[in-house]
């Protein structure tokens, strides 16, 4: 039991997007662990798969999602790895923020920390969206204890967010479902909606979506503003960069310009028909790059 007083408006909205974090959950494919870790600035809620003995791989999600949204991702990546599914702190989810993270220092703390607890010297980390400034951040502050980092459609990260990103969050605050469902067609791109399994995920995490938006309490959070130069050209641990050519939140050609410009062990790609949904909207091709990255299979 915890003692931390939930960050939903109401029990009512916070069952209600319970209950869509659920119904997303089922699209699971493999057994997993639930756990929660305690640190100074919350109680942080995970999932963990794969074999034991396998080498610990971490993925971080998108902002205002949660770690559901991995659902077509995990199974390939399991076999080979003990992956950590975080719900990131201060996001609507069922992790639990006590102290806001004020600063990137204190984002790369809160990791730390989850990875004290779990006894994980070095792994491999994965982010999608501001999961993946996240842990960009991490690769800045903390290059020791990682090995290789994927970058999914990293936000704010290498250039900045379109005006019209803002303006369409703004509306997501409105009454009704509307500006919510319109955000996350905004987001995605609308052919792969055609294909079933893409628009089973994309209705779950849509549900999940306009409840955490509608009733959650956001805490202090760091916002995605791109890196300085010369933090991406410290970057020394090998990174992949994948982002949708269709990506509408920001220019994805200028982002892919700029991390190859400066990070000097990069592999970054442009992925058709794709946008800010890359991962869920073409899995079978993130997993296989991710996994033959990760293995030392990537082209050069």
């Amino acid at each position: 039991m915890n003692n931390l007083p939930s960050h939903f408006k109401s029990p009512k909205g916070e069952a209600e997007y319970m209950a869509a974090y659920e119904a997303t959950m089922r699209l699971w494919a493999v057994p997993y662990e639930a756990m929660d870790i305690r640190s100074r600035f919350g109680i942080t809620h995970l999932v963990v798969c794969g074999p034991k003995d396998a080498p610990p791989l971490i993925l971080l999600h998108s902002f205002f999602m949660s770690l559901t949204v991995w659902a077509y991702n995990i199974a390939d990546l399991s076999r080979a790895y003990r992956v950590y599914a975080l719900d990131m702190m201060g996001q609507p989810s069922k992790s639990i923020p006590d102290q806001p993270m004020r600063d990137r220092g204190e984002m790369a703390e809160w990791l730390n920390g989850v990875l004290d607890a779990l006894r994980i010297s070095q792994m491999d980390l994965i982010g999608w969206s501001y999961g993946g400034f996240a842990a960009l951040n991490y690769a800045i502050h903390r290059p020791d204890r990682l090995r290789k980092l994927v970058l999914l459609t990293p936000i704010g990260s290498f250039v900045p967010l379109k005006t019209q990103f803002y303006v369409r969050s703004m509306l997501t605050r409105l009454p009704g479902r509307y500006w919510s469902n319109n955000m996350m067609h905004w987001m995605y791109y609308e052919p792969n909606l055609k294909n079933e399994k893409t628009k089973r995920m994309f209705d779950l995490i849509t549900n999940q979506f306009y409840p955490g938006v509608r009733y959650f309490q956001l805490p202090p959070t760091v916002l995605p503003v791109p890196y300085m130069d010369e933090e991406l050209r410290g970057i020394k641990n090998s990174t992949l960069l994948l982002i949708g050519q269709q990506e509408s939140l920001y220019d994805p050609v200028a982002a892919i310009e700029r991390a190859k410009r400066l990070i000097p062990n990069i592999q970054a790609e442009l992925i058709p028909h794709a946008g800010h949904e890359l991962p869920g909207g073409q899995p079978e091709t993130v997993n296989r790059k991710i996994l033959e990255f990760l293995k030392g299979n990537q082209k050069k």
